[in-house]
């Protein structure tokens, strides 16, 4: 769900002016067929490929609404004596539904001056307005098409109303997220792009927060997570990347989840545990994960998430059109059925440095981002040709590290080096004698140019380091709202019928 809220009845019809509409199917210009329920009271609107109601615009100053109105006989009748309507907006649906007082309660309007509880919820239209709200039936859009197709775009329906029976809870799952470990933002911005909410995010670093903040939104936490209410995570999807380095361990006696370096992984399984609403999580977290101790570190996790379906391994960031061969860990789980890991396409290549730098204005955020150097340094890298490493620095002004990523220059026409922190490893650009700028870190992370940076220049490099690509985000983000979806389609052809 993207919004609820109130709405006014009116004696013209419907009137939906809202600035989240832009996040819809319903853009200006589309077209949308409606269904009525009259004894219940609601409307479903959907998007229709067939002209008919087509969806208007309102012009603002900096932006536009997309507004619909619809204007009929039928829906005056349905929403007749409401006191108020709820409107839930989805990505491809909206659902209004008429209310109408409950003379058995009272009073039925709650004023301003009442003490109403709602720390820590939304709260519905139900703690505002004492209402009763008689049934609800959804019907799929494969239905509704076929009889809109048959009957036109405007149908009344009516259900016999034989009995009342406990609606059926928990069946839809919207596409709602709980970020932990959130960084600068770069798993949360690909889950967005994927069609995603992210309703609450907790991230440690206040320079990856500011980051964060600027191009996502208000909904992150700074905090450190061992020490925040576990009440905060409702979300049905969570998401993260706990660090740990307790790999070393080898002593089979010993649990990895009780090495204090791998404290946070053991916050992660506790935080999706405690969330009773949780029916996916995705963990993600270096390749080691799964081999350390022979498999014992990735066995324990799976037994402290038995009751998740629990599909995980090594994907690599290239196989996705990632311009870097960059390999993660990844665990889905959960309770909705199997998600299994998205595959590669079988044409699906990587993509090479000359493509992810093409079209770089210098003018672009953090492209000037970039760390200076002293003279010794500069002749080192100066000796590097495109492709080589440390290896091809003279003996006499070479650095002791030998690890061959050092001082790696990336070649124009191949997939560069996995993205470390660029100035302790010394990642060099293919023809310029320097080091990476955080913008072009950016590009090989497959980030947009919008996305900016924030805090000083070592965060900077740090933040876009520490991401995943968002191509292999994407593709696991699919992959999981293909499963809700289906999930949620499942039930869409079953009548419910709820009671308040």
């Amino acid at each position: 769900m993207i919004r609820t809220r109130r709405a006014k009845n009116s004696s013209r019809g419907i009137y939906l002016q809202d600035r989240q509409l832009s996040h819809t199917v319903f853009q200006p210009g589309t077209h949308f067929r409606y269904v009525i329920d009259r004894d219940n009271r609601k409307i479903i609107i959907l998007p229709s490929e067939s002209p008919g109601n087509t969806v208007s615009k309102r012009e603002m100053k900096h932006s536009v609404k997309p507004v619909l109105d619809i204007r009929s006989k039928q829906v005056l009748d349905a929403f007749k004596d409401c006191a108020y309507l709820q409107v839930d907006i989805y990505e491809e649906e909206i659902v209004v539904r008429g209310f109408v007082a409950d003379a058995d309660e009272a009073p039925a309007i709650h004023h301003a001056s009442d003490p109403i509880e709602t720390i820590g919820k939304i709260r519905g239209i139900q703690d505002f307005l004492r209402v009763k709200q008689t049934a609800e039936i959804v019907i799929s859009r494969d239905e509704f098409q076929n009889v809109t197709d048959r009957y036109g775009s405007s149908l009344v329906v009516d259900i016999p109303y034989k009995s009342i029976r406990q609606a059926l809870q928990h069946l839809y799952i919207p596409l709602q997220i709980d970020s932990l470990f959130s960084g600068a933002g770069l798993m949360d911005f690909a889950f967005a792009q994927a069609g995603f909410d992210i309703a609450f995010a907790i991230e440690k670093d206040a320079d990856a927060v500011r980051t964060y903040r600027h191009n996502l939104g208000d909904h992150i936490h700074h905090g450190d997570i061992t020490q925040i209410d576990r009440a905060y995570f409702t979300s049905p999807v969570m998401i993260g990347g706990s660090p740990c380095q307790g790999f070393s361990n080898s002593n089979r006696n010993t649990n990895y989840l009780d090495n204090p370096n791998n404290r946070l992984v053991r916050e992660y399984i506790d935080a999706v545990k405690s969330n009773q609403n949780c029916k996916v999580f995705v963990l993600e977290n270096v390749p080691q994960l799964l081999s350390a101790g022979d498999g014992q570190f990735k066995d324990e996790i799976l037994g402290e998430l038995k009751e998740f379906e629990i599909q995980y391994g090594v994907l690599n960031a290239a196989d996705f059109g990632s311009p870097q061969p960059r390999k993660r860990a990844i665990f889905i789980g959960s309770k909705i059925g199997k998600i299994r890991l998205p595959k590669a396409k079988s044409n699906q290549r990587a993509k090479n440095v000359r493509f992810a730098f093409s079209n770089l204005d210098p003018d672009v955020p953090n492209q000037a981002d970039i760390s200076k150097v002293n003279a010794e340094t500069l002749g080192r890298i100066r000796s590097v040709p495109e492709g080589g490493n440390i290896s091809h620095i003279p003996d006499e002004i070479r650095p002791k590290g030998t690890h061959s990523n050092q001082y790696r220059r990336l070649e124009w026409d191949e997939p560069a080096v996995t993205v470390v922190m660029p100035r302790k490893a010394m990642l060099l650009h293919p023809e310029a004698d320097r080091i990476l700028s955080v913008r072009e870190c950016a590009r090989l992370q497959g980030l947009p140019d919008e996305f900016a940076f924030q805090g000083g220049l070592t965060a900077k490099q740090q933040q876009v380091a520490n991401g995943v690509p968002i191509q292999l985000t994407k593709a696991i983000a699919h992959v999981i709202r293909k499963a809700i979806n289906a999930f949620n389609s499942s039930f869409t052809s079953k009548l419910r019928i709820a009671s308040v």
